[in-house]
């Protein structure tokens, strides 16, 4: 090779390094994420709810009147590194990175992806490139000057710190800890959207956090205050909110109900879930959403048969159903469901309903006088268009079914007055009929003939006799 050649050669690969560097910079890269860290962490004082509009609420929803509130809760601070251990001491106790390779095999740089151009990834690589990428000692520094300002009480700079270091260590124990304590920032700085987006961004990523007491505590309290400030101040969904910092930019009632929603969802097992269904149950039932007030409440009374509230639930669940259904000519299933409804809560809660009692009795009277009248109204139907026969089958069912109900005697005494009258009424048209006989050609026995014989047949137009069966191989 001659040196004109050589010199070719180093330029062409010179060029393709450079391409493959813009690419690589517009991309982003191929950054490898930190290991997650293990760091102590410890407890602070108990906070105080003193000043805070949803204090009150805390403490005034669903258990009894003698029951203590929901416990305070503990923000979780994270200590400083206590220095190298002392000689003789074993090794740090910090888990070694642990590769993504469930094969066992050693992890090896692809190269170039698809994946590297989605606008997340560019968006992290270009943060990393400049400057501004993970860093657990910068995000440790954030974290510690939240905590600082969070002492103070100037919760809204502490929401910013918390969130920073939530932003320089990602997918760790240290970004699980500043988002909790950024929610709790925007919650006390009665900042209530913010809160609400940190409390579901944490439950989002860390689905089994160690915050999920006091998250969903906290959530299911600003779903109360903004269902009550919306009772208060109603205004349409879609109108927008630009001057009350604790209420979201729109639909303040939606959200309310999506909080209530997350607690359940997130923690179905915990103090607050059967809370949860009872408020989104009466808040459709205030809004004559009946249906799905209707919904939840049973869902409230088959998922928690512990839950206190499922005296109320029953009540409300019956009523629900009652006012759902539109009369004897629409749909009956909820009806049906009313009265089943009825007879579980005289059966299960007989000796604790009380004044209740005599109100389980009557809709369950009601609903058997409503499936009187459905029968009544049919039997009616057919009386007019003269099929007895039809008529006759509901008003003995009216009869002998709802025998206590005003349509039982009516029933009984139409049945009398059509007793000599025949099934089905006259056929006016029958001589039209009479004009046009239907008549149809013989059907055709095939039974004697093999199938291959009749299409063959039918081609040649001819027609084998149905008496003689002959095999096709025969002459």
């Amino acid at each position: 090779m001659t040196g004109e050649d050589k010199e070719v050669g180093m330029s062409r690969n010179g060029l393709n390094r450079s391409a493959a560097a813009l690419l690589l910079l517009a991309a982003g890269g191929c950054l490898s994420v930190p290991p997650v860290p293990q760091h102590a962490r410890g407890q602070a004082a108990a906070e105080t709810e003193e000043g805070i509009p949803l204090g009150r609420i805390l403490s005034g929803f669903g258990r009894g009147s003698g029951e203590s509130p929901p416990p305070q809760v503990v923000p979780a601070v994270a200590v400083e590194d206590a220095g190298p251990p002392p000689p003789g001491s074993p090794g740090p106790t910090s888990p070694a990175p642990v590769s993504p390779n469930f094969g066992g095999e050693e992890d090896e740089d692809s190269g170039f992806q698809l994946s590297d151009l989605a606008p997340s990834n560019v968006y992290k690589n270009l943060k990393t490139l400049a400057g501004y990428g993970p860093d657990e000692e910068v995000a440790r520094g954030f974290y510690r000057e939240g905590e600082a300002l969070y002492a103070e009480k100037r919760y809204r700079e502490a929401a910013s710190r918390f969130k920073a270091a939530a932003g320089r260590w990602p997918d760790s124990t240290l970004e699980e800890d500043a988002l909790f304590m950024a929610g709790e920032s925007c919650f006390f700085a009665d900042d209530y959207p913010k809160a609400n987006d940190y409390y579901e961004k944490l439950l989002k990523k860390y689905e089994y956090s160690q915050h999920l007491d006091a998250v969903v505590a906290r959530l299911f309290a600003i779903g109360r205050y903004w269902e009550q400030l919306h009772a208060l101040d109603p205004s349409w969904p879609i109108e927008p909110n630009f001057f009350d910092g604790r209420r979201p930019l729109f639909d303040t009632w939606g959200n309310a109900i999506k909080c209530y929603d997350v607690v359940r969802m997130h923690d179905p097992t915990g103090p607050l879930a059967d809370d949860s269904v009872m408020a989104t149950a009466n808040a459709y039932f205030l809004k004559t959403r009946y249906e799905e007030a209707s919904y939840n409440y049973d869902l409230l009374r088959k998922e928690y048969p512990r839950s206190e509230h499922q005296i109320p639930a029953h009540l409300l669940s019956m009523k629900s159903k009652m006012e759902m259904y539109q009369g004897p000519m629409y749909d009956g299933a909820c009806l049906e469901e009313a009265g089943e409804v009825a007879e579980q809560t005289l059966a299960q809660f007989r000796s604790e309903l009380g004044d209740q009692r005599e109100l389980v009795v009557r809709t369950r009277n009601r609903v058997t006088e409503e499936k009187g009248a459905r029968d009544w109204t049919v039997a009616q139907y057919y009386d007019k268009k003269k099929c007895y026969g039809a008529a006759r089958i509901y008003y003995r069912a009216v009869a002998e079914e709802y025998p206590q109900t005003g349509f039982a005697e009516q029933a009984r005494a139409r049945l009398e007055e059509i007793r000599g009258l025949p099934d089905q009424p006259p056929d006016h048209f029958r001589w039209l009929g009479d004009l046009f006989p239907d008549e149809e050609p013989p059907a055709r026995s095939f039974s004697k003939t093999t199938p291959l014989g009749w299409v063959r047949d039918q081609f040649r137009g001819e027609h084998r006799p149905s008496e003689e069966f002959r095999d096709e191989q025969s002459p």
